[in-house]
């Protein structure tokens, strides 16, 4: 284990050496950042290890450390990899341990650790970065008592009339407003400050919380009201399948939640027809429980066909062994015919050889470059491994007395015809 005091400067060096060693010409390039996350991470394992022996002051300035040197990195460098990003959530969440921990501490510390929140957060390498900055003073909040709060009002009161000569100064205002009513809810209570969620209610952040609060309340119409207003007004393109806080999403935990079984089924249909498979089950086990699955089974089906989801229709298909239904499906649209081809060709290998064919001679005629012509090449070799050598053999000759000027075609052809 590194000594604490060691931490910090550790932290500090080897971030510095990282972006020295990976800026080339004064360009830092998305292999070089991720390289430079990858020693932030190490960083933030150091912080861990910091706040697990209680060090909880060392283990916080370390990672407000980080937070700024990736926020900074952000500005200048390739980061479309994505990593970067996770690198700073990374830090944000220690950053959240380290303030839960000072919070149950003496009011010393939990002053110490507002004014380096508060320090951090003034630097202009947040500039242009509203969010993260705001995300970082929210990390402060669980530290203050009344007197400390009015700090926190200094610096959220200076960073709002500043925000007006911002292009989007409402922004600004949001998060502002959000902060406020957090510290507000964190120094008097949810019940004395539910007049100020309700009067921002149009944020969605507060929109969510009013809704657990309704939930924890089992105030299940409230929850279902609130979340309806955004669910409507809505298009369904906007809809985040994996996105728990999805307003479609959460209706339906709502509707579980309250043991509503009729809204459960109508929420669950809804979210399966905007392509979200996983519902297919969850209906499944409500039919099954209330013995209306084969009743309800084959409409379900047709309605899901209806919606134009091809990719969770198929899947479900497959799921099922609804070998006809997808078979009739890829003939009407054979759409990533050699992937779906895998499940058919055993029973329906006559149509699937003559779709192959189709779809090989249609993509030749399109194709431009040797690429293109190994792409096609590729699916006769597929068409091969699943014994439609006949059809292969035709194929091929075919392409070739079609396309005699196309030698890199005639030389892919060759090759995949060593194979028959």
């Amino acid at each position: 284990m590194i000594p604490t005091e060691n931490i910090i400067p550790i932290v500090k060096n080897t971030i510095a050496a990282s972006i020295k060693c990976n800026t080339h010409r004064g360009y830092i390039g998305w292999s070089s950042c991720d390289n430079i996350c990858m020693d932030m991470h190490d960083c933030l394992d150091m912080c861990k290890e910091t706040l697990e022996i209680c060090e909880y002051m060392t283990a916080l300035e370390a990672a407000t450390y980080i937070l700024v040197s990736g926020v900074k990195l952000a500005s200048y460098a390739d980061s479309s990899s994505g990593m970067l990003t996770d690198v700073i959530m990374c830090t944000y969440k220690l950053i959240d341990k380290c303030t839960k921990e000072i919070e149950k501490q003496d009011k010393h510390m939990r002053d110490q650790a507002l004014a380096l929140i508060i320090k951090e957060t003034k630097k202009s390498v947040f500039d242009g970065w509203t969010d993260w900055r705001y995300d970082l003073l929210k990390s402060g909040i669980c530290l203050c008592d009344e007197k400390s709060a009015k700090k926190l009002d200094k610096v959220l009161d200076t960073l709002l009339e500043l925000s007006r000569e911002d292009y989007f100064p409402e922004y600004t205002k949001k998060e502002d407003l959000i902060v406020r009513y957090l510290l507000h809810r964190h120094l008097y209570g949810k019940k004395n400050t539910k007049k100020e969620l309700y009067q921002n209610i149009s944020i969605n952040e507060l929109r969510i919380i009013a809704i657990k609060d309704a939930m924890e309340e089992k105030n299940y119409d409230e929850a279902e009201k609130l979340c309806l207003e955004k669910a409507n007004a809505e298009e369904t393109w906007h809809y985040h399948i994996s996105n728990t806080e999805d307003w479609n999403n959460m209706l339906y935990d709502i509707y579980k939640t309250a043991n509503n079984t009729e809204k459960q089924i109508t929420q669950a249909k809804k979210l399966l027809l905007m392509g979200n498979e996983k519902f297919w089950d969850v209906l499944k086990q409500i039919y099954n429980d209330c013995g209306a699955w084969n009743k309800n089974y084959e409409s379900l089906l047709d309605e899901l066909k209806d919606s134009k989801r091809t990719v969770c229709y198929r899947s479900i298909l497959i799921s099922e062994n609804e070998k006809k239904r997808l078979l009739e499906d890829v003939m009407e649209n054979p759409y990533d015919l050699f992937y779906y081809g895998k499940y058919l060709v055993k029973e329906y290998p006559k149509q699937i050889y003559e779709l192959c064919y189709k779809d090989i001679s249609e993509s030749c005629a399109r194709a431009k470059d040797r690429r293109e012509y190994k792409k096609i090449t590729k699916n006769i070799a597929q068409l091969i491994k699943w014994k439609g050598n006949d059809t292969a053999k035709s194929l091929i000759e075919e392409l070739k007395q079609r396309y005699p000027r196309r030698p890199a075609l005639l030389d892919e052809l060759e090759k995949v015809e060593k194979k028959l």
